[in-house]
C-alpha cells in the first residue's frame, strides 16, 4: 500500500532536510513555520542593488544572530570561509537568497572574528566581510585555504 503525505509536510520535510545539508542554524522570517529564532538580530547586513555589502563588517554579542538583506537583482548565498567547506563558523551559512529576499542566520556561540563570503561568487571582493563576535580581535579566517 502506497502512502500519500500531505504536500505542506512534503515541503516541511524538504526544506528541513536542505537546512541540516548546507550547515542549518538559519532562520528565515520570511518562510512561514520556518525555525524559530533563539537569539536577538545584533546586526544586519545587506546587499545593495550595486552588488555590494553594507557594513562590510559588523560586531554583535555571542548568542545574536545577523540578519542578511538581498535589495540585489541576483541571487547569492553568504556562507562563512573558508569557501568549499565553510567551517569557521558555520552560523553563518544561509542557503541561496532570491532578489529582494531577507534570510537570518544561526546564534553565534563563539568570540571569534568570523569571515564570509558569496558561496555563488567567491571571488568576488565586493562581497566579503567580517562578523565580529564577542568583540574578537584579529583577522578573520581566510576566504580559500592552499593545500
Amino acid at each position: 500500500m502506497r502512502m500519500r503525505v500531505p504536500l505542506a509536510v512534503g515541503l516541511a520535510m524538504s526544506a528541513a532536510f536542505a537546512a541540516a545539508s548546507c550547515g542549518g542554524g538559519y532562520s528565515n522570517p520570511n518562510s512561514p513555520g520556518g525555525p524559530p529564532a533563539s537569539g536577538s538580530v545584533g546586526a544586519t547586513i545587506t546587499i545593495r542593488a550595486d552588488g555590494t555589502i553594507d557594513p562590510k563588517e559588523v560586531n554583535i554579542s555571542v548568542g545574536q544572530r545577523v540578519q542578511f538583506i538581498n535589495q540585489h537583482s541576483g541571487q547569492h548565498q553568504p556562507t562563512s570561509n573558508p569557501h568549499l567547506s565553510h567551517t569557521d563558523c558555520p552560523a553563518a551559512n544561509l542557503p541561496i537568497m532570491s532578489a529582494g529576499q531577507s534570510m537570518t542566520t544561526g546564534a553565534f556561540d563563539t568570540a571569534k572574528a568570523c569571515g564570509f563570503h558569496d558561496h555563488i561568487l567567491p571571488d568576488t571582493e565586493a562581497l566579503r566581510g567580517t562578523i565580529r563576535v564577542g568583540n574578537a580581535q584579529g583577522p578573520a579566517g581566510p576566504v580559500y585555504v592552499k593545500r
